[in-house]
């Protein structure tokens, strides 16, 4: 999932007037007989949930169509009708294994959500039957509470929780926290984090007002920058600007990778109107200030978000999206004339791939859209959380001993994700503990 157009109050009454009547409106020849429908949101309440006894990967949800009360309310205030609903009508729910399901914002199993609870459904595309005029079914692709969906896509219907209280000290913020590159175990952390935008003129910027993320003038981007924390006896440092010489005006400088003795890292840097670039950026120590980073030009224009491998300071993954419309993984070997070549199929796709990061024995850590994915033993697999549906969580960096993985979790906001950033142990064969906010994370 990824953050998209708020949804105005006016428009959702015309979507989900449509939606309502669409779901509700068939009359068919054979009643018993399910016949393909089209897809649209479904809203109600649940009235409960089952799971199949002969493969308990396979749930099933039953909820009463109709419009949530947030919705009635401002009909009512502002004077137009109410989408009219089939009296009776029933959508009968089918929720697996790759279905994201929320609760009050948060990845939780379907079971977890109280009967009588308003929620949204998003079915997966051509999923959506009829059968007579009371009954339609679907697979969800997305199951949440409507207070979550209200909170995210329609930020204008009346929820107003006031503006958040981000703490500078802290690494997560109501801004987006991201990139996460984890140092010694984990007890040392570069991350890059941005101020996220209001929805309307009304709202102001998200996030904590670290140094260097000053509030864009109108029609400007946003700054992103990146910050350094240690974690002490007492807790995380406070987050430190990571600085280097004439990078002052740039839009984004991020940092991808960091030798163990902090004294070599790379850096993405980017700005409005201009290809990306990555530079490769030296001091003595830790205790010196970075020097002006080097651009690396033989990894091409519109390179980004580079690391070295395991046990090398040449050879490079990094992203671009110089083969087309899709960003790909590229590998940069100074032994290949080639170089850089495009990473093999099953791991460069015609979905997007983003964010490389490489583990102790050179397992690949990256991210295909909004899942996170990993090359090991020659093969391509998912990585997923404890539970019992799929949890959204991207940007995965492993310490250097394999035994943490620092990721990035979204909670659902309009205009753009607030993303922050989590840790979850790193178990045998790549599955993973239950995920803590870095705030809370004591190794």
């Amino acid at each position: 999932m990824t953050g998209g157009v708020v949804v105005t109050r006016s428009a959702l009454v015309s979507v989900m007037a449509a939606a309502l009547v669409a779901v509700s409106g068939c009359d068919l020849v054979d009643p018993a007989r399910p016949a393909a429908h089209p897809d649209a949101m479904v809203f109600g309440n649940l009235l409960e949930v089952s799971r199949s006894e002969d493969d308990p990967a396979l749930w099933t949800a039953r909820i009463r169509v109709g419009a949530p009360r947030a919705l009635l309310a401002a009909e009512e205030e502002s004077g137009k009708p109410t989408p009219i609903v089939e009296k009776g009508l029933v959508a009968t729910v089918a929720v697996n294994t790759e279905t994201v399901v929320i609760l009050r914002d948060v990845p939780t199993a379907l079971d977890e959500i109280d009967p009588g609870t308003e929620v949204a459904v998003v079915p997966v595309p051509g999923t959506t039957q009829m059968i007579g005029s009371s009954d339609v079914r679907l697979d969800a692709n997305t199951f949440m509470d409507f207070v979550t969906y209200q909170r995210w896509r329609l930020p204008g219907l009346g929820l107003d929780d006031g503006p958040e209280a981000d703490h500078p000290d802290l690494v997560n913020s109501s801004g987006a926290e991201i990139a996460p590159v984890p140092l010694a175990g984990g007890k040392v952390l570069y991350f890059a984090a941005h101020l996220r935008p209001p929805v309307s003129g009304e709202d102001s910027w998200h996030g904590a007002r670290r140094e260097g993320l000053t509030v864009p003038e109108e029609g400007e981007l946003p700054r992103e920058r990146t910050f350094r924390t240690e974690l002490t006896e007492s807790g995380w440092t406070s987050p430190s600007l990571v600085q280097f010489p004439e990078l002052e005006e740039a839009d984004r400088v991020r940092v991808t990778w960091v030798s163990v003795d902090e004294s070599r890292c790379l850096v993405t840097v980017a700005s409005e109107g201009e290809p990306s670039w990555v530079g490769l950026a030296t001091r003595q120590d830790r205790s010196e200030d970075w020097g002006t980073p080097e651009r690396i030009d033989v990894f091409g224009s519109d390179a980004r978000d580079a690391v070295y491998l395991t046990g090398s300071h040449t050879k490079a993954v990094f992203v671009t999206t110089r083969t087309g419309a899709q960003s790909d993984l590229f590998l940069y070997d100074p032994g290949n004339e080639q170089s850089p070549l495009p990473l093999q199929p099953q791991i460069c796709t015609l979905g997007n791939e983003w964010n490389p990061r490489t583990g102790p024995q050179n397992e690949l850590f990256f991210c295909r859209e909004d899942r996170q994915l990993i090359f090991a033993g020659g093969r391509v697999r998912a990585l997923r959380l404890p539970g019992p549906h799929r949890a959204v969580f991207t940007q995965a960096a492993p310490t250097d001993d394999g035994r943490w993985l620092f990721m990035c979790l979204p909670r659902y906001r309009p205009v753009e994700h607030d993303e922050d950033i989590y840790v979850a142990p790193l178990l045998k064969d790549f599955a993973l503990g239950r995920p803590v906010p870095v705030d809370d994370w004591r190794p």
